[in-house]
This record gives structure tokens, sequence and C-alpha cells, in this order.
């Protein structure tokens, strides 16, 4: 799996890339099972975020996934970048799990 990470409003850190790429790391072992040839991209973008009627820090990460034949979307919020983080891995892996859930039950009707 391919991972592409993009920050806006946000500076760049080691910690912050070698901890998105752990987290979403772990999607590899179910997405061993839907692309057997490791095609997969994930766009990543980890934003830091201000709404007009909220005070504090907003931290959001919208994460694309592409596997062949699909694609899964998601956008989480949180006030704590690396709560978003995990938020979003749950996430991610709960649709693909689902996903593949489907497809197992495809094939074996």
């Amino acid at each position: 799996m391919n991972i592409k990470l993009k920050f806006t409003n946000l500076e760049s850190t080691v910690a912050i890339e070698t901890y998105a790429d752990t987290k979403f790391g772990m999607l590899k072992k179910v997405l061993s099972h839907l692309d057997p040839d490791d095609m997969a991209d994930l766009h990543l973008e980890l934003a830091h975020t201000t709404m007009h009627h909220q005070k504090g820090n907003v931290y959001a990460v919208k994460a694309n996934l592409h596997i062949p034949g699909k694609i899964f979307q998601i956008s989480e919020e949180a006030d704590n970048l690396y709560s978003a983080i995990d938020i979003a891995k749950d996430t991610l892996y709960r649709s693909v799990e689902k996903y593949k859930d489907m497809k197992k039950d495809e094939k074996g009707k």
C-alpha cells in the first residue's frame, strides 16, 4: 500500500508522519485479501481547521483509499491531531472490513 500525506495549515513533522504511517499501515493486513497485488493507494490529508462557532483547535483527517474496483472516502475531526488519526483509522478499517466480508459472502453464494 502506497501512503501519501498532505498537510494543510499544519507543519509536517517526522513524528506525525511516522504515527500516521504506523496507524494506517495496519490496514495492510485486511487489504491483503482484497488487493493481493499491493496496488492500493491511500491519500491522507491532515489539517488544522478552524470553525467559526467552535473555540479551540480542530484537526481533521481525510482519507481516500483506492483499491482495484473500490474507493473508500472518510473524514473525521477531533480536538487533537493524534485522536483524529486514530478515529479516522478505525473508521476506515471498519469500512474495509465490512467490504471484505461482503465480498466473501458474494463468493460463498
